[in-house]
């Protein structure tokens, strides 16, 4: 019988072979979006709300509630600290048991010798607070900003959202934006016609070429 570990790692090899997820994932991926999150002073409250309200809609067209997802937490591994169940991320999870958890390690992901802990959770999106977890992503760079990911300085957390039916991974790097992959740009059209006014200028002219 296949653990939701072996799933994943079968689905990752199926639909996205040869990719390890780690940022940036837009430039991992031959099919992609980039989205820009900033509007404002990032002084102010207004600025870190908009920033949540724009990863929420782009999360909601890319994910319906009923979606299976592969819920992924990489955390960098440092002296003994390793993904606790109590972490914050985990706390966004309707009625999350440790028996739905499911443990791993990568090494090498960014530098030779690196060591990181992943963390894989198969529910479904209905399941995740996911404004939640993009207000703590987006307050990553600005301590004593609550909540976060990880009050410890020298955390790293990455949370990636795999979407198994739509067969796309989403991820908000911090405040300043939020990449889409997919195996298909057809999958993606949807979401880059709907959300163009919030596509990255910077990457604009690599992403308009997809759809042309």
């Amino acid at each position: 019988m296949k653990t939701v570990k072996t799933e994943y790692r079968q689905f990752l090899n199926d639909n996205f072979k040869g990719l390890r997820l780690k940022m940036p994932l837009f430039y991992n991926w031959n099919h992609g979006l980039r989205f820009d999150l900033q509007e404002g002073d990032t002084s102010t409250d207004e600025y870190f709300k908009e920033v949540t309200r724009r990863a929420s809609i782009i999360f909601q067209t890319a994910f319906s509630r009923s979606d299976n997802v592969y819920l992924v937490l990489i955390d960098w591994k440092y002296k003994r600290r390793k993904i606790r169940f109590g972490n914050f991320t985990f706390k966004q999870i309707n009625k999350l048991r440790k028996a739905e958890v499911y443990y791993s390690k990568e090494k090498g992901l960014y530098y030779p010798g690196d060591d990181y802990d992943v963390a894989v959770v198969k529910l479904t999106s209905d399941r995740i607070s996911f404004e939640n977890i993009f207000t703590a992503i987006g307050h990553s760079d600005f301590p004593p900003r609550q909540p976060r990911l990880d009050n410890s300085r020298s955390s790293n957390k990455e949370v990636y959202f795999v979407n198994i039916e739509r067969k796309l991974i989403l991820q908000m790097y911090d405040d300043r934006g939020l990449d889409i992959i997919a195996t298909d740009k057809e999958t993606l059209r949807s979401i880059y016609e709907r959300h163009n006014d919030l596509i990255l200028r910077y990457d604009r002219d690599r992403i308009d070429k997809q759809f042309e």
